[in-house]
């Protein structure tokens, strides 16, 4: 409890603070003065603040001036160097992505081109998608008024049944889809005016249709008579090894009736094409290729280019770039143009490129230049692979029951072949007669007379060694020309080679050997030593027989400059060389032992005494020298006359 005392002095405290409170207070016109203070301060931040929002007004009034001064020059800009597509020079460029059961295909909004293609059912040699290139740029250049407009630098509308897209699309079976991309033209006229790309894709289908169509732009389009369309496009590395890929990488064309293309093996080229109608023209890699290809009129003139360029050693997609302007019919007075091509993105592969009929399967290296080995390889060795492939085997023993059927057709050829050589060395003794007999160079025909003599009657055709060599010559550079153009070895494993299209190393050296490369080919070496055992065969064979100079020491050495010229190559290719090799060897010891040497010699001797009925061949040879005789006979006369 407080005492009386303590609450006597909290009672005077609260007395003094209550009367100093009193007698500070302001008086009336004190409080009056700060007031009117307060009021003065009150008016003075409302004008501040009045300022401050009229110079906000001021500065946004003076920066839409300015936009709109800017949007106003722009749109001059624009004008002037698109004409009446100027409405067309700004947009967003968006992608539309569409699809089938072959591949992908991206369309930008931005030059109503195709972005970019992959392809469903290959991979690279890394495993990734392919995808056919890095860029591909192509478009018209349209002169309007004084300037030329570049399509590919125009925003276009996409549309499907004239709604725009707004999702991917996805094709399959028979159908097909129609994408319209559309540039609206300015125009007084009430006529709708446009440029349009119209694309149609297909359910398994490489091709997409691709049409340009001029609505109503007679007067805004000058009319030259012709269009030009520019295509450039960087071609991507898709292969095992991108320096064999470049060598097999070139632009190809249908020149009327005519295959044509521009260098490979990675050398430059550029051509000029005018006055002869070009059908298609194919931007051709090793395995894949991009085509532009005309429906109606064909390309009026062309120039094509392609150009390695030398990319830094991280960019390793880029191959090679192609480039080509093409000059396209155009009929200015029409108030409507159509110019129907189609585009092709697929696989170099003769079943699927053979079926449109525009002899564009003559971009695989098949041996088109020698009538003999295309036709081999079209309607032999193409229709039988494919029909063992359809077995579902491993491409390696797809190869060796091939190799096994072309040496059982061969065979009756290669036994003519062998079985003559072995009855010549059955002769040789008779042979060595001859030669000694008819020494001297003047008495060759002597010589050959008596030679053909002994072989009728020893009964031996000549003939029967050198043709049927020469009938198996067509097989085997087919299968040379096959074997490295064929996509369906492509990533093929067998054994130890992982891609039966490439080259099989076993050892890659720290270093470049010429001419042979630093990777070691396993295949390519059990080739090169069968073929040496082979060479080793035959020259044992041959030993006793006369032969040129030399000749045993080039024979030896066409293994060794096969092991460098095949190094690189197919994989396939040498191991068909190596087991088509093994089956040579069984079949000469097949025919060997079949040949009855001591039957040779009878059949000789029993004919040594009778009488030969000359062959038209020897016949022939004899008036032959007859002539020769008689020629050289009326020379001697005239000398001997102008003598005297």
């Amino acid at each position: 409890m407080l005492d009386k005392n303590t609450i006597i002095g909290l009672v005077l405290i609260f007395g003094v603070f209550i009367g100093y409170g009193i007698l500070s207070a302001p008086s009336k016109e004190e409080k009056a003065a700060m007031k009117a203070k307060q009021d003065s301060i009150i008016k003075v931040q409302e004008k501040l603040a009045l300022q401050a929002k009229t110079i906000q007004i001021q500065d946004s009034l003076t920066q839409q001036t300015k936009d709109s001064s800017e949007t106003l020059n722009q749109d001059s800009i624009n004008l002037s160097e698109f004409g009446a597509f100027a409405p067309c020079s700004q947009g967003t460029n968006n992608t539309v992505k569409v699809s089938n059961e072959l591949f992908e295909v991206d369309f930008s909004t931005l030059g109503a081109l195709v972005k970019q293609v992959t392809l469903k059912n290959y991979t690279t040699y890394g495993k990734k998608p392919v995808k056919l290139f890095d860029k591909n740029a192509y478009g018209l250049n349209l002169t309007v008024g004084q300037n030329i407009v570049r399509t590919e630098n125009l925003y276009f509308e996409p549309t499907i049944d004239n709604k725009p897209i707004t999702k991917p699309i996805e094709v399959k079976g028979n159908d097909s889809v129609v994408i319209v991309f559309k540039a609206k033209v300015q125009a007084d006229s009430l006529k709708t005016s446009s440029l349009d790309f119209r694309y149609v894709v297909r359910g398994n289908d490489y091709r997409i249709g691709y049409d340009i169509v001029f609505n109503n732009l007679k007067g805004i389009v000058t009319d030259q008579g012709s269009v030009e369309m520019g295509w450039n496009s960087d071609l991507r590395v898709q292969e095992k090894d991108a320096k064999v890929e470049v060598k097999n990488s070139s632009i190809y064309y249908l020149l009327k009736d005519e295959v044509d293309y521009l260098k490979e093996n990675g050398s430059d080229d550029k051509k000029e094409e005018n006055g002869i109608p070009i059908k298609w023209v194919s931007y051709k890699q090793q395995f894949f290729s991009t085509a532009l290809i005309t429906n109606s009129d064909s390309f009026a003139s062309a120039t094509m280019q392609t150009i390695t360029e030398k990319r830094p050693a991280k960019d390793s997609t880029y191959l090679r770039s192609m480039q080509s302007l093409l000059t396209l019919p155009y009929d200015g007075d029409a108030a409507k143009n159509e110019i129907k091509m189609d585009f092709f993105f697929g696989p170099n592969k003769y079943g699927v490129i053979s079926d449109y009929n525009i002899d564009m399967e003559e971009i695989i290296p098949l041996g088109w230049g020698f009538f003999l080995l295309q036709w081999v390889n079209r309607f032999v060795i193409i229709p039988v692979f494919d029909f063992l492939s359809g077995f579902g085997w491993n491409m390696g023993i797809v190869i060796l029951i091939l190799t096994i059927l072309v040496k059982i057709v061969l065979f009756p050829l290669a036994y003519k072949s062998y079985s003559s050589s072995a009855k010549m060395r059955v002769i040789q003794p008779e042979m060595q007669k001859i030669n000694e007999k008819y020494p001297k160079q003047e008495q060759a025909m002597e010589k050959q007379k008596a030679v053909m003599s002994l072989y009728k009657k020893a009964g031996i055709n000549p003939m029967a060694g050198c043709l049927p060599m020469l009938l198996q010559f067509p097989i085997l550079v087919a299968m040379f020309r096959f074997f490295p153009a064929s996509i369906e070895l492509r990533q093929q494993s067998f054994l130890w080679a992982d891609d039966l299209s490439s080259y099989d190393s076993i050892v890659t050296l720290p270093f470049d050997i010429p001419f042979y490369g630093s990777n070691v080919s396993l295949f390519c070496l059990m080739m090169t030593v069968a073929q040496i055992f082979y060479t080793r065969m035959t020259m044992k064979q041959q030993q006793g027989t006369n032969q040129v100079p030399g000749m045993k020491v080039m024979m030896y050495m066409m293994p060794v400059m096969m092991l460098f010229m095949l190094n690189k190559y197919s994989a396939a290719l040498n191991y068909y060389y190596f087991i088509s090799l093994c089956f040579t060897f069984l079949q000469v010891w097949i025919i060997g032992r079949t040949i009855n040497q001591q039957k040779v010699l009878d059949t000789l001797k029993a004919n040594q005494n009778k009488p030969m009925k000359k062959s038209k061949w020897q016949t022939k040879m004899e008036e032959l020298e007859k002539k020769n005789r008689s020629l050289i006979d009326e020379r001697q006369k005239q000398q001997n006359k102008r003598k005297h």
